[in-house]
């Protein structure tokens, strides 16, 4: 059980780290430059693989539950002084923690 709450954890914290960049890619008002920016496929595959993650071998409910809290995380997170590259390194450890503690949550 807490191995899966952390798992799950981990999850919320990869999509809120690295939603950010990746939500820029809906605005029609982003640079063209950051759309080809390798940083924002990084982020996109993050937030995906987090996303598709959550949803993977569980119910629903978890999966929303996980989302929503990345979701509210980035709204935190958005509001910090990291930088890009900051969040997407946390982003990435995250995810790699989660795939090191083997199970979905």
């Amino acid at each position: 059980m807490p191995s899966e709450l952390l798992a799950a954890l981990f999850l919320s914290l990869a999509m809120g780290f690295s939603i950010s960049r990746f939500r820029q890619i809906f605005l029609a008002t982003t640079d063209h430059a950051i759309l080809l920016s390798p940083a924002t496929a990084l982020a996109s595959a993050i937030s995906l693989s987090s996303a598709v993650m959550a949803f993977s071998g569980n119910g629903i409910g978890i999966g929303a539950t996980i989302t929503t809290l990345g979701v509210a995380l980035a709204v935190v997170i958005n509001q910090s002084a990291l930088g890009t590259s900051a969040r997407l390194a946390l982003a990435a450890a995250c995810l790699f923690a989660h795939a090191g503690l083997g199970a979905s949550p």
